[in-house]
């Protein structure tokens, strides 16, 4: 499973994140969850299980301060893959 995630400065305030998955060839994507700063933003379960994901929140985070993303997606076969993300402006 290759799991990423990024942040861009919004213009407007704070700041977007995007975030992806692409499934092995054995396996398939159950579950992707997205926390920020260790509060859920986005937590969604796929019935049936999809081969990729990706999603972009606008405007998270907090700006100026810490930050930090992470990325946990569950494999149909029950295993997680994470992606931590961590910046301070």
């Amino acid at each position: 499973m290759d799991v990423t995630s990024t942040h861009t400065k919004n213009p407007l305030a704070d700041w977007d994140i995007s975030a992806s998955a692409k499934a092995g060839d054995d396996e398939k994507i159950a579950r992707a969850r997205i926390l920020i700063n260790g509060s859920v933003e986005y937590d969604k379960e796929f019935d049936p299980a999809v081969s990729s994901w990706q999603k972009h929140l606008v405007q998270k985070g907090q700006y100026p301060g810490d930050n930090t993303v992470q990325v946990i997606v569950t494999s149909d076969q029950g295993d997680d893959t994470g992606s931590d993300d961590e910046w301070s402006d």
